[in-house]
């Protein structure tokens, strides 16, 4: 594993108490080790003496109870991804296939060297059309971006 310290100190502007860091560190690890986001898979290789039954157990707990403010997230995956401001924002409506359930979300990335680093994301109905979706400037009702500067936004047309 990673040294799992530096990430657990990466996290910790997020404001959560140390136990939920160890383990949000350690579970980040472990999806991008296993590149799977299947408990069953993450759970062998959970850092813990306990046995992967346990682990798995404690993964579900962990997600059940976890409260993230997107907002909160938003600013730390743009201070994680350093990429200085002003900066080049990119929003576009994009389907997943998660199983049978199709998701289709609008998202605002930032962009650097090329890459779009998904910020903040947001469920769109069915059958809605992209004329339907009216997007200001913030993608939360708590505005976490109105005292950012960005002079560029890029939209792709579905």
């Amino acid at each position: 594993m990673p040294d799992l310290h530096s990430i657990e100190s990466a996290l910790l502007p997020l404001g959560f108490n140390k136990a939920r860091i160890k383990c949000l560190a350690a579970f980040l690890v472990a999806l991008l080790a296993r590149q799977s986001v299947c408990l069953t898979k993450i759970a062998p290789i959970f850092p813990t003496d306990a046995k992967p039954e346990s682990a798995y157990k404690r993964l579900q707990r962990f997600l059940k109870d976890f409260e993230l403010n997107l907002d909160q997230l938003a600013r730390f995956l743009a201070v994680l991804c350093r990429v200085e401001p002003p900066w080049t924002l990119a929003i576009d409506r994009t389907n997943w296939k998660l199983g049978r359930l199709h998701l289709n979300l609008l998202m605002l990335s930032i962009v650097a060297e090329g890459v779009a680093f998904p910020l903040l994301w947001m469920p769109l109905a069915k059958k809605q059309k992209d004329s339907h979706v009216k997007v200001g400037k913030t993608g939360s009702s708590n505005n976490c971006t109105d005292d950012l500067n960005f002079p560029v936004i890029f939209s792709g047309r579905q």
